[in-house]
């Protein structure tokens, strides 16, 4: 088989999503991270532990187009668009230089400014020659835009699994940039607690799961770090997963999650910087982009000073958010500016129209025949567990006692012949459970519990059959 490395955000995360078709015709390292942008894309391919997967690739995937037009969207957060198109230049240089298949995938998504950002993506694609697949185009001509509103942030898995299968099953097809470009990259490093100056004694943890394997230190009111060997070097992102006191992972709902914030301040004579992340593994970008000079200092937020700069997923900003008193930090990305490197700006970019991507690069003909594949029973069934999410919990804890409830007020106005009336509670209980069994409410509540369960085997289609048959047989 094959080999492919994944890069993205949550829609490369999700199991049943696109690393899943991917997996059916190749080995996939799956390095995305969900609700970040392409730096965190870029950050992945100078990570010392996923070279080896790198170099053996032959196929690399990077979709981020969503989360940068998201977080742009944002209003706290706010992600300038020139900090999105330069890092984007960094990114797709970078995977030009490996001289390694690459694929752009470009995601359907609908916010402030996603023509502009999707535009950035065609244009560097066309500059780098780097293959494209461009889902967003694919809907705008098709038009089922409509459709593809309905799902937001994250299409249908079934959708993302199919188009994984055909991008891992036609690897072939996807070729080396055939450019010839003098790329002049910046120097990129990536900074651990481990590798610079600590001050004060540290909890280490080093938590692993089926997705992840990370080294995290605790800045806490007790200790700092001073970030020496650095000068003039900038730090571009900020890698950090805020755990629970005992060094586990949060235990908690993703909602709640998101509101249980740590925040980190960076300081010197020149800057304050105050961001927080929250109770998840999350990369961000910093977007001051502060020069490190000899008097820098990381430490803890014990301050409680305002952030002065937001990240989308941390709530800090809800009323019932909570302040960690401490702060996660796995690692900082740093570049050192290389004045030679030809960086396009935002003129570039048309915002009226656009950009047209080259023929020889276009592999946007792997994408199913969405049109015609809503019609499927697989897709159907997932459309309506997407609208109806809660469907069994719904007739559990709504349906059923009030199903109950009036069978309990129909046996109350019941009069009991004394001949037959139930000697225990017992008896009483196996009434009511006969007529509960014998309501139509509660016949159908089986059958749609049946069909939620078995979903992904045609449930819902034959949920409309079994309705069908207990309503005729209900009248009889």
């Amino acid at each position: 088989m094959k080999n492919i490395v994944l890069l993205g955000g949550s829609n490369s995360v999700m199991v049943n999503g696109l690393q899943k078709g991917l997996k059916e015709y190749a080995n996939v390292t799956n390095l995305a991270l969900g609700s970040s942008t392409g730096i965190q894309n870029l950050y992945e391919l100078y990570r010392i532990k996923n070279q080896e997967a790198i170099q053996n690739a032959d196929l690399i995937i990077t979709e981020s187009n969503i989360n940068e037009v998201h977080n742009n969207s944002n209003t706290l957060e706010n992600l300038p668009l020139g900090i999105i198109f330069k890092n984007l230049q960094y990114l797709y240089a970078t995977l030009y230089t490996f001289n390694r298949p690459v694929c752009i995938l470009i995601l359907p998504f609908y916010g402030k400014n996603y023509s502009i950002i999707n535009n950035m993506h065609r244009f560097l694609a066309n500059y780098y020659g780097l293959n494209i697949v461009d889902m967003q185009k694919h809907y705008q001509n098709n038009e089922i835009i409509q459709f593809g509103n309905k799902f937001g942030a994250h299409q249908l898995a079934v959708i993302n699994r199919n188009i994984g299968k055909e991008i891992a099953k036609n690897i072939d097809i996807f070729k080396i940039s055939k450019k010839t470009l003098d790329i002049n990259l910046p120097e990129f490093k990536i900074v651990t607690p481990e590798n610079i100056q600590r001050n004060g004694n540290f909890k280490i943890f080093n938590v692993k799961n089926s997705a992840f394997d990370e080294v995290i230190y605790r800045l806490d009111k007790d200790n700092s770090l001073i970030i020496d060997g650095y000068k003039d070097w900038q730090i571009i992102g900020m890698h950090a997963w805020n755990l629970d006191s005992n060094g586990e992972i949060a235990k908690i709902a993703f909602a709640n999650a998101l509101k249980l914030d740590g925040a980190i301040h960076l300081k010197s004579d020149k800057i304050s910087i105050v961001k927080q992340t929250a109770s998840l593994n999350q990369f961000c970008e910093i977007q001051a982009e502060p020069m490190i000079d000899d008097k820098m200092i990381v430490k803890f937020n014990n301050e409680k000073l305002p952030n002065t700069e937001f990240y989308h997923a941390a709530f800090s900003w809800y009323p019932d958010s909570q302040s960690l008193p401490y702060f996660d930090l796995i690692a900082f990305f740093l570049c050192k500016p290389n004045p030679k490197m030809k960086l396009f700006d935002l003129s570039v970019i048309p915002t009226d129209k656009d950009i047209e991507i080259d023929k020889d690069i276009d592999r946007s003909y792997l994408i199913p025949n969405i049109v015609f594949f809503k019609d499927s029973m697989e897709f159907i069934d997932e459309y309506i567990g997407h609208l109806y999410p809660n469907i069994t919990k719904h007739i559990d804890n709504v349906l059923t006692p009030q199903i109950v409830n009036k069978v309990k007020e129909q046996l109350s106005q019941t009069k009991i012949n004394p001949q037959k009336e139930p000697t225990s509670t017992i008896d009483l209980e196996k009434q009511i459970t006969a007529k509960i069994k014998n309501h139509l409410s509660y016949k159908l509540g089986e059958a749609l519990i049946r069909a939620n369960k078995n979903w992904y085997k045609g449930g819902y289609i034959k949920f409309i059959f079994e309705v069908m048959r207990i309503n005729k047989e209900h009248k009889k």
